[in-house]
């Protein structure tokens, strides 16, 4: 009597193979998305973004980069090759991490107060109003909660988001937040009720994004947040001999494993 897989034709035998052999691949697309608020003083140009789908996703983060906000996407593009895009695509690929989760890549159509001290463009109605538009898009392409994940100045497009959003009783619109490497000087108001996990470097050499304050700004959200509020140090990784602030570990290089690792096993606390 022949055994199951001795029943199988070698062409079938030979396609399960190859389906074992193959890696997950995550289905991705550049979406053009257009801003909600077309006033005066609002840019038309659309903000592209870079959408990586998971496997039986349960929420869709998205990520809003720091530096100057721009890098770069292009029509028909399906991957992007920073190594820490690449360690938020672990969140789709279930033989990395859970891959249940969704990630999308903003990009500004134009820097954000480059060449600045200060990125207050962050905090401006034109770049505010098109996190709102890749938010709203995402929520009804997917019908999956909505994440915000802001990175260094990132960090300041996130808070600058989320008190617009208090201050118009909007909190709603999103799911939740992770508050990556960010910049000592942000910080969000009471009152809050949404998960967030703070993540840092535990030996970040960004002057402008220093772990300790990070820790503290953690520790106030934490005595006023109504939902889970955890904070998480990346150990691994090493240096590099470029601007601390755009390298090394402030970009978790060489931490890619962990990093994902930190921010997938925080959501599936969520979504089990």
């Amino acid at each position: 009597m022949k055994t199951l897989v001795e029943s199988f034709s070698p062409k079938v035998i030979f396609a399960i193979v190859m389906w074992v052999a193959i890696p997950f691949a995550a289905h991705a697309e550049v979406i053009s998305i257009d801003p909600v608020d077309r006033g005066l003083f609002a840019s038309a140009q659309p903000t592209l973004t870079l959408y990586w789908q998971g496997k039986e996703s349960r929420a869709v983060l998205i990520f809003i980069p720091g530096g100057e906000g721009h890098i770069g996407l292009k029509e028909g593009q399906t991957d992007h090759r920073s190594q820490f895009h690449q360690m938020l695509k672990r969140l789709t690929n279930p033989s990395l991490t859970s891959g249940r989760f969704d990630v999308v890549l903003f990009d500004s159509p134009y820097e954000l107060s480059p060449r600045q001290p200060y990125p207050a463009a962050r905090g401006g109605r034109d770049h505010l109003s098109r996190i709102e538009s890749v938010v709203r898009y995402y929520q009804e392409k997917t019908r999956l909660p909505v994440w915000l994940m802001g990175h260094s100045n990132g960090g300041i497009s996130l808070t600058e988001f989320v008190k617009t959003l208090q201050e118009e009783n909007r909190t709603n619109l999103i799911a939740g937040m992770i508050v990556s490497g960010v910049r000592s000087e942000t910080y969000f108001n009471a009152p809050l009720s949404m998960p967030i996990l703070f993540m840092h470097h535990r030996q970040d050499g960004c002057l402008k994004s220093a772990p300790g304050a990070s820790y503290s700004n953690f520790g106030k959200v934490n005595e006023f947040n109504k939902s889970l509020t955890e904070f998480a140090y990346v150990s691994e990784g090493r240096a590099e001999s470029q601007d601390a602030c755009r390298s090394g570990y402030h970009m978790y290089f060489g931490a890619s494993e962990e990093a994902a690792g930190i921010i997938d096993a925080f959501l599936s606390k969520l979504y089990q």
